[in-house]
This record gives C-alpha cells, sequence and structure tokens, in this order.
C-alpha cells in the first residue's frame, strides 16, 4: 500500500501566473528582502575584480578559479555585471527573482507531473523559504546554484513532455537544456544519472527502452563533449583532483550534509555564537540532529517503498545530486545544498500534505499545522538572523578598508599584509583586491581554513627573515598599521 497515488483522471492546470505562482514569488521577496540593505561578501569581490578589469578568455572558462569549467555561467556573469556595475541591490533583486523563478516552477513542474495541487504548493513553499538556500540568494556568485536549478527543473518538465507525448521537440529542447547545463556549475555533471532514473521511473514498461535509449545517449554525448573541452581547455585539468577524491572524509562529508538537511547542527557556522552560550540545550539540540541524521536514511526508505513515482524519483534526486559534493574534502557549505534540496523539500512538502490534509482527525491536524507553521517560522527567522549577520560583516568589511585606505599606504606596492585581532567571521583579503587595487598575499589571524593564526610570531619570523609587509590590527572599532608594535620584542634582540 503507498501513500498515496495520483488519481488516473487528473489532468493539471498549468496557468503562466496564477494565484499560487503569485504567492510564492511575493513569499520569496517577503523571506529575503531585507538582503538589498547588504554590501558585496567575499568572493564576490574576487569576480568583481576581474570583471571591471576585462574579461578575458581564461576567465571566460574557470573566472576566479582554475579548477572551475563554467564558462557558460561566467557569460551570464560578465552580462549581469555589464547591466548593473557594483550596485549590489541590483544583484540581489535578481538574486530573489531567480529564487522565486526556480520556486514557481518547481510547483508548476510538479503540478505537471500529477502531484496534488496541495502537495505542489506545499513542496514549492518548504523550497521558498528553506533555510539552507541562504547561501544561494544572499551571496552573489551563488547565482550558479539558481541558474543549475532552473536547467534541472526544465530539462525535465521537457523530458516529461518526451516521455508521455512522444514529442521530438519536446526530446530536442531536452537535450540542448541537459547540455547547456554542464557548463553551469560541475555539479551539473551527475544530472545525466538524476535524468535516467526519471525516464525509467516515469516510462511504461513496453515503452522503456524507446524512451530511456536517448536520455543516456545524450548524456554519454554531453558529458564526453564537457569533459573533452575541460581537457582541452583548462591548463590544469587535474586540478579538480587537489579537492575531489575517494578517501573517509567521504563519510564525514556525506553525515554533515545529511545532518544540515532537517536540522542543523548547534556547530553551523551561524548558529555557533547562540548555540555556545546555551548550556545544555545546546547537548539537547545536538542529540536531536544526530538522531535525525541517523533516522534520515532509513526513513527515506521506507518513504520510498511507499510513495508514488513522483516522491520516489525526488528521494533518489536529494542523493543522486549529493555525489558530485561529498568527495569535495572542503568545508561544509550551504550553497551546495540548493540542489539537493529540490529533492528534500518537494518529500517534506508532499508527507506534510498527507499527513496533513489527509488527516481525518482535526486534532492532530491542527497540531500537525501548527508544527509546519512554527518550522516555516524557524526557516524564516534563520533566513533574516544569517543576512543581517551578513550585513555587519560587510558593514565591519567596509570599514576596515576605509581605515586601510586613509593609512596612506600604497597597496598597489605591497605584497603582503598581515591582519590581527578581525572580529568574527570577517575576511577582508578578496575586498582590498576590488577596493584598494592589492593583488598581495594577506595573512589574516582568523584565516577560516587554517585556524587561528598567531600573527605576532609570523611578524617577528618575516622580520628576522628580512621579508617586507605591512600589519594592521584591529582595535577599538578601528584598523590600525601596527607593524613596529608588533616586531618590538625583535629589535630589542638585535
Amino acid at each position: 500500500m503507498t501513500l498515496s497515488q495520483p488519481r488516473h483522471d487528473f489532468k493539471p492546470k498549468i496557468s503562466f501566473l496564477g494565484k499560487n505562482e503569485l504567492a510564492i514569488g511575493i513569499l520569496a521577496l517577503i523571506v529575503y528582502v531585507s538582503c538589498l540593505l547588504n554590501d558585496f561578501h567575499t568572493d564576490d569581490w574576487i569576480v568583481l575584480s576581474i570583471l571591471r578589469d576585462g574579461f578575458s578568455f581564461s576567465d571566460f572558462l574557470s573566472m576566479e578559479n582554475s579548477g572551475r569549467f563554467r564558462p557558460l555561467t561566467n557569460i551570464l556573469l560578465y552580462l549581469r555585471y555589464l547591466a548593473f556595475g557594483d550596485n549590489p541591490s541590483l544583484y540581489y533583486l535578481l538574486n530573489i527573482i531567480l529564487h522565486a523563478a526556480v520556486s514557481i516552477s518547481l510547483y508548476k513542474m510538479l503540478v505537471k507531473i500529477e502531484m496534488p495541487e496541495k502537495a505542489a504548493l506545499l513542496s514549492a513553499i518548504f523550497f521558498t523559504i528553506y533555510f539552507q538556500h541562504y547561501e544561494g540568494v544572499i551571496w552573489l556568485y551563488g547565482t550558479i546554484r539558481l541558474f543549475a536549478a532552473l536547467f534541472y527543473i526544465y530539462g525535465l518538465w521537457h523530458l516529461h513532455d518526451y516521455i508521455n507525448a512522444g514529442s521530438r521537440r519536446s526530446l530536442v529542447y531536452f537535450v540542448i537544456i541537459s547540455f547547456l547545463g554542464l557548463f553551469i556549475v560541475e555539479d551539473f555533471v551527475i544530472a545525466p544519472i538524476a535524468f535516467t532514473v526519471f525516464a525509467v521511473l516515469f516510462s511504461d514498461r513496453k515503452n522503456l527502452s524507446v524512451n530511456v535509449t536517448p536520455v543516456i545517449l545524450s548524456g554519454i554525448i554531453g558529458l564526453s563533449v564537457y569533459f573533452v573541452s575541460r581537457s582541452l581547455l583548462i591548463a590544469r585539468p587535474g586540478i579538480v583532483e587537489d579537492y575531489y577524491y575517494p578517501g573517509f572524509h567521504i563519510f564525514r562529508v556525506l553525515f554533515d550534509y545529511l545532518s544540515w538537511f532537517v536540522i542543523p547542527s548547534p556547530a553551523h557556522p551561524y548558529f555557533a555564537k547562540l548555540s555556545s552560550s546555551l548550556g545544555p540545550l545546546f547537548y539537547l539540540w545536538k542529540g536531536i540532529n544526530i538522531a535525525s541524521t541517523i533516522l534520515f536514511v532509513p526513513f527515506s526508505v521506507w518513504i520510498y517503498l511507499k510513495s508514488p513515482k513522483q516522491i520516489r524519483f525526488f528521494i533518489l534526486l536529494a542523493f543522486i545530486t549529493l555525489l558530485p559534493i561529498v568527495p569535495l574534502n572542503y568545508k561544509v557549505t550551504s550553497r551546495n545544498i540548493y540542489l539537493p534540496s529540490l529533492g528534500f523539500t518537494v518529500v517534506g512538502g508532499y508527507l506534510f500534505y498527507r499527513f496533513i490534509w489527509n488527516q481525518g482527525r482535526r486534532s492532530i491536524k491542527f497540531i500537525l499545522s501548527v508544527l509546519l507553521m512554527l518550522y516555516f517560522a524557524v526557516n524564516i527567522t534563520a533566513i533574516d538572523i544569517t543576512t543581517r549577520e551578513y550585513r555587519t560583516t560587510q558593514n565591519l568589511v567596509r570599514g576596515i578598508i576605509n581605515d586601510m585606505k586613509n593609512s596612506g599606504l600604497d597597496f598597489e606596492k605591497t605584497d603582503l599584509v598581515l591582519l590581527d585581532h578581525l572580529p568574527g567571521r570577517t575576511i577582508v583579503g578578496p575586498a582590498m583586491i576590488y577596493r584598494l587595487n592589492y593583488h598581495g598575499s594577506v595573512i589574516a589571524s582568523n584565516d577560516p581554513i587554517r585556524g587561528p593564526i598567531d600573527i605576532k610570531q609570523a611578524a617577528e619570523s618575516l622580520y628576522k627573515e628580512d621579508v617586507p609587509f605591512c600589519l594592521f590590527d584591529y582595535r577599538d572599532g578601528e584598523m590600525v598599521e601596527a607593524k613596529q608594535e608588533y616586531i618590538e620584542t625583535v629589535n630589542k634582540e638585535y
């Protein structure tokens, strides 16, 4: 017995922009409108510097990281820069519009594949306000996942039309979309698997080989063109192996991503400060987080066995889209969850639909509805807190850059800068490139990758080796030049 099956006489009504679509779009704007007040963030400054200095062929291929191959995305980023310059509000507005477009497209696609309309709407709302999307919207380079999600959805849209109507035009559209998606972001290389699974689940037995064969062939040809192009055009095509490789870290990364799906860990970067002050509640939060993560896989299997093909596909999609990111031995980031959450939020929305709208007892329906509203409220609040946290950090960076500019140092002739006592997650180096025309190295005390660094010890070592550097210290709300103070003890030794 399944959880639910679509009616055989069900005929979806898909309007261009009906009341449900409008409601989803307005909700996306409400949830993220406060980010219009934000400034640029971390790597955005590097991308802006590249675009300002003139778009080159290498930028067209990889932008700021030679391990990437995103030519189509980078063209779109350049067009965006030509239109918006360095006005951050316009960039964020575009991201909000794109996120709303993804949410609306997801709703329309779910209705198209014959999910109950209320379940489709609830899933789309779930996706719209899901907290882990914050990096895709309020980090400007997160646009790449928004583009990739649209390519996924409309690839499935036309694939569904081909499977159901045998339309050659739909097949052509699908092939074009699935091929171009490979040049949006590396995560898309796993899309041919997702499309093949969709074709298998949605095809009749008698038409299975007819429907699935073109999908497999288009995926093989697309991936072949992608990898050959990457090998021929990228100076170090194997640089990706510096980041992605097999090892035990895969299990750790997978567990961490799954632990962020339902209830983010209290160690999450934007909750760590809050959770550290909760006392015993910290361990309760941690316990719930671990328990939900451990139960996630067996619960997903149970749901898969009990659900119709629509939900089976989205359960598999959540895990398929995790495949290209778990070999990445790097910090776990929310930007990588945007595509997997296409699966997770649809399944979550469907389950709430089944247990609320199809619930016979009013008391249980009321309790579940309250819990759902509470969950949504927590997600919206978390997005607002994170947006403000970003803004606080961005304002700090702006002030620090102004202090450094007022120091009178010529940063275009400086090769090494040390920064001490930077507050929180403040990262100044990328902003220095754009605002100060600085292209040297930065050693910061709060380096997010190498961990806390003793700047005094680093300064003394560099001074003894006669390496020229500048040093700034953040104190009393200002960034001050402090090289002489830091090397004072070394001077005394000499």
